[in-house]
């Protein structure tokens, strides 16, 4: 046995001596910079607005529940009808976007959180 050490071939591995992990490479950085840029053309209640189709259906009948049961134990107070309305407006909007095959707005979102109790 001898203590030489002989250096080990690893050119084979350099992706830049082949030409189609060049064209993987460039083909992912495109994809990355497109994907970056349309995140940065929405707004944060855009992005939460994407994920709302079914978050946003599942919450507004929660709101509707939970509201209903606490105007029931607590009476017709006028918070627990605030909510209520709220709630309503929030499955309303949830209903409209889903019929018509589109994502509600962070615009739109914003418009039913500040609208006025009736």
């Amino acid at each position: 046995m001898t203590d030489q050490w002989e250096p080990v071939d690893l050119s084979s591995l350099d992706p830049a001596r082949r030409s189609e992990w060049a064209a993987r490479v460039e083909a992912t950085r495109r994809q990355v910079i497109a994907a970056l840029e349309h995140r940065a053309a929405q707004g944060p209640l855009d992005v939460v607005g994407a994920w709302a189709r079914p978050i946003l259906a599942a919450a507004a009948v929660l709101l509707v529940l939970l509201g209903g049961a606490d105007a029931l134990l607590r009476g017709p107070a006028s918070a627990a009808r605030g909510r209520l309305g709220e709630a309503r407006r929030l499955g309303l909007l949830s209903e409209a976007s889903l019929a018509h095959g589109r994502m509600p707005t962070g615009a739109e979102l914003r418009g039913i959180l500040r609208e006025p109790a009736p």
